[in-house]
């Protein structure tokens, strides 16, 4: 939502066109909110992550459960955690260049982040391939602990390095169909 913002709230204010008259190269400017917009929500991320971690493990170890600091999983449980707040970010950068409306891109932002892996399920093989190339679903396989989970208990199982790539793509693709966007459109 924070990607949203970003971008609506100039639209919104009617801000953008001076942003593009003192800076042409629109392009710059799409590139410039990405990086920022990335790299405070990678920061807020990395805090929550930890915190909840701290929390939840906390709450666990009062049952005599939880997972140790050292488990060889609790690093990528901590990395994807926090970088699924830029991801998310960046797509709803991409969405709110599209729309250009605030209450329109957070209805959008919700229904593709949230509502879509709930709808998506991956118990046949051709709807498995669409949930895996959602950025939640990726972060549910980055938090796996395979170690907890029974053999077969997944229908469709797949990688951590396909669940990177999927961060990685969305990420990507959403800064360029912002400068796209802006580029052609907002001329």
């Amino acid at each position: 939502m924070f990607g949203a913002v970003a971008v609506t709230g100039e639209y919104g204010g009617g801000l953008i066109r001076t942003t593009f008259t003192a800076v042409p190269a629109r392009s710059a400017v799409v590139a410039a909110k990405a990086v920022v917009v990335a790299a405070v929500t990678a920061l807020f991320g990395a805090v929550c992550a930890l915190a909840s971690f701290a929390a939840t493990q906390a709450v666990l170890r009062t049952m005599c459960e939880g997972i140790p600091p050292d488990h060889p999983s609790v690093l990528r449980l901590l990395t994807a955690s926090a970088m699924l707040a830029p991801v998310a970010a960046l797509a709803g950068l991409a969405l709110g260049t599209l729309l250009r409306h605030g209450a329109a891109t957070a209805v959008a932002c919700v229904a593709v982040l949230l509502l879509l892996p709930v709808v998506v399920s991956d118990d046949r093989h051709p709807t498995a391939l669409l949930a895996h190339a959602l950025p939640f679903e990726a972060w549910s396989r980055l938090a796996l602990v395979e170690s907890m989970v029974p053999d077969g208990a997944v229908a469709y199982p797949w990688s951590t390095a396909g669940a990177w790539t999927v961060y990685v793509v969305w990420s990507v693709v959403s800064v360029a169909v912002a400068a796209t966007v802006v580029h052609h459109r907002d001329q």
